[in-house]
């Protein structure tokens, strides 16, 4: 498996969650939010991407369940994914911004790498089609909660040219699956773990860290959280709050 999409001098490396708060909150996962994250100095940004009815893999975030949605006055994903994209960007304008495509993200910005939340099953195979077609291996990797939607793209990016990862979240369900094979060592084609700040300590990083994982923390938005998976060891950091993460790293 490719190793490059980690190469960097930094460590732990400072990511941008859907490019961060530098343009402000409301504009995530925008091209003004990217660009705001590599203008203070980032090189790594985190974001979500979904497929609209036209066949672009879109840069979007949208609610699992309508439940969700309405607790968030969001869209679902599902039916995000029956419009098309200008119907999309007629519908939501963040911040009163546009809804980028992941084409326009890796065009506008050569020079960052990009985490991407795999957030359906139906944007696996485009998403592979995009990072082919851009060359675009070695500045994503590619994670998500669901572990069986990888290997598709695996196995159409080709397995040494693609970085993947498995999300864990605290969540609310009877059994946490994604960490009971992280404990039971059952993970294969997968370079990352991305574990919710809240499950970081000493002994988890190093479990992480002796399956051969790298160990990405995420969404780490307060002064204790950031420091704490500075302090466990941490690989790298995802962020809302970019200028905090920044001034925590460099001191």
């Amino acid at each position: 498996m490719s190793k490059s999409f980690w190469d960097s001098k930094q460590r732990p490396i400072a990511i941008a969650h859907r490019g961060g708060d530098g343009a402000g909150a409301s504009k995530e996962n925008t091209l003004e939010a990217f660009q705001s994250a590599y203008d203070k100095g980032f090189r790594y940004a985190e974001t979500d991407v979904i497929l609209a009815s036209s066949g672009e893999v879109i840069i979007i975030h949208g609610s699992r369940n309508w439940l969700q949605a309405g607790v968030k006055r969001d869209i679902t994903r599902s039916t995000l994914q029956k419009m098309t994209i200008n119907q999309i960007r007629l519908t939501l304008k963040p911040g009163g911004a546009q809804i980028p495509t992941l084409e326009e993200v890796l065009t506008s910005f050569p020079k960052m790498k990009f985490i991407i939340d795999l957030k359906t099953d139906e944007a696996t195979i485009p998403l592979a089609t995009v990072i082919k077609k851009h060359k675009a291996h070695a500045r994503i990797c590619v994670t998500g909660f669901g572990y069986r939607r990888l290997q598709p793209l695996i196995d159409t990016c080709g397995p040494d040219k693609i970085s993947t990862g498995l999300t864990v979240g605290r969540g609310l369900r009877f059994k946490n699956m994604n960490m009971l094979m992280l404990k039971s060592g059952r993970l294969s084609d997968v370079e990352a773990v991305f574990i919710h700040h809240s499950l970081v300590s000493p002994p988890m990083i190093g479990l992480m860290h002796r399956r051969g994982l790298k160990a990405i923390v995420w969404t780490a938005n307060s002064k204790l959280a950031i420091k704490n998976a500075v302090r466990c060891g941490a690989d790298g950091i995802i962020s809302d709050r970019v200028d905090l993460l920044k001034e925590i790293l460099e001191a």
